[in-house]
């Protein structure tokens, strides 16, 4: 069983899914308050808040002990000084400008990444509300996603967060992959991987060690089961939220595994919205691999895919990858798109979606693709290594 310590330090990956887009607001400035809970959970009040340069905003930490951290006050990289408050204790901040703001928490000690983004509207234009997790985009949907890498031990095993958007429950089915890669050439492959999923709170919502042993019939069902009996799968049915899937080998064994996500159920009024995976970025053919495959339509899709290194420094990840790139590549292996640092190309485009990297060295890519499999690579300049994370955002 995971130890609560342990598992805030490996929830990173499901914390950088937390987001609020907050845009729009009328000419009179506006405060909410966030709390927030020993694991970082938040509730933000009013629901429908929408802020610009002069609004403030307030938390209020219910448990002894949150370490505030990021950045410097005043930059849209991050909120707060370093301290820790005490129980019932309040911070207030005044946004002083348009810009994207993070905030973090790290309750008892224990790094739990970021609870939030904030974006700061430069204009007055009429408010709208603020749907929290937003409505499922019309369109090409996300059907399967996916990352592939080796796994390691600790801090780097394979974490990959997904947000689940709409207003159905979703019926989705987990795998992690790792004897059956050997099939398909890859080398040193994860030997007997175990699946976690935990939601966003980092309760543990059920494990998997062998799919047979549990849920073999509906796994079968799905027309997915894996291809070797000691990977893992789950199938499971969740509610529109943030969740965690953690891949590790048993007994502390590493090597090359793949995490992945179905929708059973495309029908339902919800979808895979995205898929944020960290993990530690090496050469060759231990490079970080996201795929996904968009279709259930025939149009086009919206999407933003992100490549982060130098910013999870601040979340206190050490050996952050320095400067990732970023390659998309279609379902015949063709480049489609590359990026090393997002300003370079797209930098309106990017920033305009409210979410883009913080970091100048850091990579992101918005294309609008056929509904059809394609795949991310994430690998360091020069062949450097590190902890990195790779997203894809599903966009309206």
């Amino acid at each position: 069983m995971t130890t609560q310590s342990n598992l805030g330090r490996r929830l990173l990956g499901a914390i950088f899914l937390t987001t609020l887009l907050l845009a729009g607001k009328a000419a009179l400035a506006k405060s909410f308050t966030v709390t927030v809970d020993p694991t970082g959970n938040f509730t933000y009040e009013p629901y429908n808040v929408s802020i610009q340069p002069g609004d403030t905003v307030t938390w209020n930490w219910g448990t002894t002990g949150h370490s505030v951290t990021a950045g410097t006050p005043g930059h849209p990289s991050g909120l707060f000084d370093s301290g820790v408050l005490k129980t019932g204790a309040t911070f207030t901040y005044t946004f002083p400008g348009a810009g994207t703001y993070n905030y973090y928490c790290t309750p008892h000690g224990v790094c739990c990444g970021m609870v939030g983004i904030v974006t700061v509207a430069a204009s007055t234009p009429t408010p709208t509300p603020s749907p929290s997790p937003s409505p499922s985009p019309s369109g090409s949907q996300l059907l399967n996603i996916s990352t592939r890498m080796r796994v390691q031990t600790g801090d780097n095993v394979l974490i990959g967060g997904f947000i689940i958007t709409g207003s159905d429950s979703k019926k989705i089915l987990l795998r992690a992959i790792g004897p059956s890669l050997a099939g398909q050439g890859v080398a040193n492959t994860l030997a007997d991987p175990i699946l976690e999923l935990h939601g966003k709170d980092g309760s543990v919502i059920t494990t998997n060690d062998n799919w047979k042993d549990t849920q073999q019939a509906e796994i079968e069902a799905s027309g997915a089961a894996p291809g070797d009996d000691l990977e893992s799968a789950i199938v499971a049915t969740l509610a529109p939220d943030i969740y965690t899937a953690i891949v590790s080998g048993k007994n502390g064994t590493s090597g090359v595994g793949l995490v992945e996500a179905y929708d059973l159920d495309t029908a339902a009024d919800s979808q895979l919205a995205n898929i944020s995976t960290r993990g530690f970025v090496e050469t060759g053919d231990n490079v970080m691999i996201g795929g996904f495959i968009l279709g259930n339509g025939a149009d086009p899709a919206n999407v933003l895919i992100r490549a982060l290194g130098p910013s999870l420094t601040q979340q206190g990840v050490s050996n952050a990858l320095a400067d990732p790139t970023l390659e998309l590549h279609d379902a015949n292996g063709a480049l489609v798109m590359s990026n090393d640092n997002w300003k370079d190309t797209q930098q309106t485009e990017i920033a305009a979606t409210g979410i883009p990297p913080t970091n100048d060295l850091e990579s992101a890519i918005l294309v609008a693709i056929p509904p059809t499999a394609h795949t991310a690579i994430v690998s360091g300049k020069n062949g450097a290594t590190g902890v990195a994370l790779v997203e894809v955002y599903r966009l309206p």
